[in-house]
């Protein structure tokens, strides 16, 4: 189901079928460079979020299980290129399996552990190059609840596919839901940022848009640029800055919110599919 619906082809981009070539890794090696130089002094941190194959390739079909991924490939190549800026952690994902399913069983997005793991990751980076922020929240502070869970790739199956995952009465399905997940919100009274009204950000054409004020406000400011693979973390991030502005926006880095809000870290966080059009965006956009 996952690799028939994969409109992104990423497993060709995996297993190396699809590279980047060496004139397009130098453009986007520009960019990254014109793009720290332009954001400076606020520093800048691009988040990849692995794909959902990367860390789970043991259960790709056995011919793909065993094939070694293309260690080029767009996601590692950056995070080696730009160590202090961007931040790929496949490796931590697949050693963190062993807590529970980090991804959707019929979608392309972390589910809710996966993105607390995820959340963690980014703060533990971001304090260890010199971020004056709170460490990560603990697992303990936060409240699970049950939900029903469909998925971007389980909603395009034809209907008669659909017969497969119904004649099983142990598949862990919750009504016309493919799966049963949990949802984390931190514990009442352990939030210390809430969010509030998007004053003077009223014209930002974003498909989402949020705003959290914290209790301290010496700690820093961050404006965030995120993608559907950030959904459930946005809460947790917020506990960590003064103010925190979160925009979902289309791959890019926008210089007029940079400008409008002045933070002192930006945060980027990508689907790592998205990247096969790196090449083709500029160092930010307006």
């Amino acid at each position: 189901m996952f690799l028939v619906n994969d409109t992104n082809d990423f497993l060709s981009w995996q297993f190396g079928a699809s590279r980047w070539t060496p004139d397009e890794q130098a453009v986007v090696e520009s960019n990254m460079a014109e793009r720290l130089n332009r954001l400076a002094p606020a520093a800048y941190l691009m988040v990849v979020t692995p794909e959902k194959s990367v860390p789970y390739q043991a259960l790709l079909p056995h011919g793909l299980a065993a094939v070694p991924p293309a260690p080029d490939r767009p996601a590692p190549w950056l995070a080696r290129r730009f160590p202090q800026a961007c931040l790929y952690p496949a490796d931590r994902l697949t050693a963190l399996q062993t807590h529970g399913l980090l991804y959707f069983r019929g979608d392309t997005h972390v589910n809710g552990l996966g993105a607390f793991h995820l959340y963690r990751e980014t703060i533990l980076k971001l304090r260890a190059q010199g971020a004056q922020i709170p460490p990560p929240l603990e697992f303990g502070m936060l409240k699970p609840a049950a939900i029903g869970f469909e998925g971007d790739v389980y909603v395009q199956i034809d209907p008669e596919q659909k017969a497969v995952f119904d004649a099983d009465p142990d598949s862990g399905r919750w009504n016309d839901m493919l799966e049963i997940a949990l949802a984390f919100s931190i514990r009442p009274g352990r939030a210390r940022a809430h969010q509030v009204e998007p004053v003077g950000l009223g014209d930002v054409r974003a498909r989402e848009l949020a705003v959290y004020a914290h209790e301290d406000q010496s700690l820093p400011r961050a404006l965030i640029f995120r993608d559907s693979t950030a959904t459930h973390l946005v809460d947790f991030m917020a506990q960590h800055f003064s103010r925190s502005v979160f925009v979902w926006h289309d791959r890019d880095v926008a210089a007029d919110l940079v400008e409008r809000e002045r933070p002192d870290i930006v945060v980027h966080f990508i689907a790592e599919r998205f990247l096969a059009t790196y090449p083709r965006l500029s160092a930010l956009s307006r």
